[in-house]
């Protein structure tokens, strides 16, 4: 670094980063620590653009970043609670604007070379925006203990394993998009045969037995069923044991959780208008997800109880029962399921696991009930 990048770094410090630094806490509506790795921003060669690239390349982007994010009182809230410091760098050599952020223990990291894709403005705000507001990813199936969704079923026993397969294609079918594992049966005869489990029949002279499906395959366009008389299995093989009672991939998505308490806001505000009268809807109190597992869960309870009180809503026995019992609705999370009504609450739980997950039949059954 030369006597000229020396000179117009310092005078970009002294002249031109005060006034940045306020637009960014006004951007913020909080003082943010910002810390300013100047030396490795000044690259040999180019002092007379630092005052035009510098702004572009990493503090426009961070306003407008946080002026999207803290449109409103929930974003200001969530930026708040969430950013404690930015630092801002050229150390990685990066030139890509979707790769310049960064975010962990409440530091954003703003790293990229200081004169390159100055023009890409909007790219790189978009990349602040998203890696401040990202969700957590769920952990790796592939990764810690393969059986601990099937052991956590506590099926003891053949017979306990078919009902817990049961248990996951009744669920599929009701609503709740899981992934429908594949089964082995092997027969006293000496007979395997494979597919997934769709029902347990019963009849009074022959008993209880297992209407199997067999997938499609080999080119042919039709899929097979076999009837299998309970007592002839043997043993059962689970393949894909992994995904046990767990959601198709990429099937229900992650919320952050300032995009979950934004979806408790509008659905508020659609539930109102159903009722026509007063309703609040939030998180239970205390209840602050962090996991993407809670998210998760919380994200789709969400939408299955506003479908719910929609569709009770639409008669005005309904809507009456509704408006005179439930002024506020509060969701969280637990080992189980479970759906209650007190003192003006509705208070709705969901099971971390998919399996326990909800559907849309059960949640009506039960508020009926309840109201």
């Amino acid at each position: 670094m030369g006597l000229a990048e020396r000179k117009a770094a310092k005078q970009f410090e002294e002249t031109l980063y005060p006034k940045l630094k306020k637009d960014l806490e006004a951007a913020a509506r909080f003082e943010v620590p910002v810390e300013v790795d100047w030396a490795s921003l000044t690259a040999e060669g180019y002092a007379e653009l630092y005052a035009e690239a510098w702004p572009q390349v990493y503090f426009t982007p961070l306003i407008g970043a946080l002026e999207a994010l803290g449109q409103d009182d929930l974003g200001r809230e969530f930026l708040r609670g969430a950013l404690k410091r930015v630092v801002i760098r050229n150390s990685s050599s990066n030139s890509s604007a979707s790769s310049i952020a960064s975010f962990q223990d409440g530091v954003l990291t703003l790293d990229h070379e200081p004169v390159t894709n100055v023009d890409q403005v909007d790219d790189r705000k978009e990349a602040i925006r998203k890696t401040l507001e990202a969700a957590p990813e769920l952990p790796n199936p592939y990764t810690g203990d393969s059986l601990r969704s099937f052991l956590e079923a506590d099926a003891q026993g053949v017979d306990a394993v078919l009902y817990a397969l049961l248990r996951i294609t009744t669920r599929e079918r009701a609503g709740v998009p899981l992934f429908l594992p594949r089964a082995t049966l092997s027969l006293r005869s000496g007979r395997v045969i494979t597919g997934i489990v769709r029902e347990m029949l019963e009849d009074r002279r022959e008993g209880r037995a297992i209407l199997l499906q067999t997938p499609r395959e080999g080119g042919y366009s039709q899929e097979d069923v076999s009837i299998i008389p309970a007592g002839t299995i043997e043993s059962v093989t689970i393949h894909d044991v992994v995904w046990f009672g767990e959601l198709r991939r990429d099937s229900v998505p992650v919320p952050s959780l300032l995009e979950l308490r934004r979806q408790l806001i509008a659905m508020e505000a659609r539930l109102r208008a159903v009722l026509e009268g007063p309703l609040e809807v939030s998180l239970a109190p205390g209840v602050n997800p962090a996991s993407a597992e809670e998210l998760r869960a919380l994200g789709f309870l969400a939408e299955r109880v506003r479908e719910v009180v929609a569709s009770l809503a639409k008669d005005e026995i309904g809507r009456t029962a509704l408006r005179e019992k439930v002024k506020r609705i509060q969701l969280r999370t637990d080992a189980q399921a479970s759906v209650t009504v007190s003192n003006g609450t509705l208070e709705l739980v969901s099971g971390l696991r998919p399996v326990t997950w909800q559907t849309r039949q059960e949640l009506e059954q039960v508020l009926q009930k309840a109201l």
